[in-house]
């Protein structure tokens, strides 16, 4: 379901593909298993207690026979010199982790292709909340900042966007095709492309 959910193609082959907060790596070995020509994921692990070197995704891969790359490091940090270009990156569950939301999108940006898409999915603010439908009162960009634990016990989560703050943020750091897949919840599902 997660999979139709975030729209990845069926046939991913020969396209390069980066999968940003990969964790244990399923969609990258998803990618990889759909034709894509170079997977790698990015996993900042030193904000988390998890030893990487034993991490699912390093077993996992040694399961599958998988060639997709694992680079431990902090998505502010990505340059097409250090890691090349993609065609196509995930983005998923990311974005409220971070301190610097802004920033990681420009570096996004940077590793994009011209005409290249992301895929994100990430937690973001509504005002009213039915089931899983969400309804934003206001029509301004706003972003909740939880200084400490207050999204989900979880002091790792930093920001909320609505849905207009995420749209204007990805619009000014290069992303000109928005085409919104839906809501689950407190989940927000795009399509983004960049610009040319």
């Amino acid at each position: 379901m997660e999979l139709a959910r975030i729209d990845l193609p069926e046939d991913l082959t020969g396209l390069q593909i980066l999968d940003i907060g990969c964790s244990d790596g399923f969609f990258c070995f998803e990618c990889e298993k759909r034709g894509a020509a170079r997977v790698v994921g990015i996993e900042d692990f030193t904000s988390t207690p998890r030893n990487y070197g034993l991490s699912g995704f390093n077993i996992a891969s040694g399961i599958l026979g998988s060639s997709a790359k694992l680079i431990t490091d902090s998505v502010y940090r990505l340059s097409p010199e250090e890691v090349g270009t993609f065609d196509m990156v995930l983005f998923l569950n990311t974005l409220y982790h971070l301190k610097h939301p802004l920033l990681a999108l420009e570096r996004i940006g940077s590793v994009l292709e011209p005409n290249g898409v992301m895929l994100l999915k990430t937690y973001f603010h509504q005002d009213l909340r039915l089931k899983r439908w969400g309804l934003d009162l206001t029509k301004r960009p706003m972003m909740r900042f939880f200084p400490h634990d207050e999204l989900n016990r979880d002091s790792s989560n930093w920001w909320a966007p609505n849905r207009r703050c995420l749209e204007d943020m990805l619009r000014a750091t290069g992303f000109s095709e928005l085409v919104r897949l839906g809501t689950w919840g407190d989940r927000i599902y795009y399509r983004c492309a960049r610009a040319a």
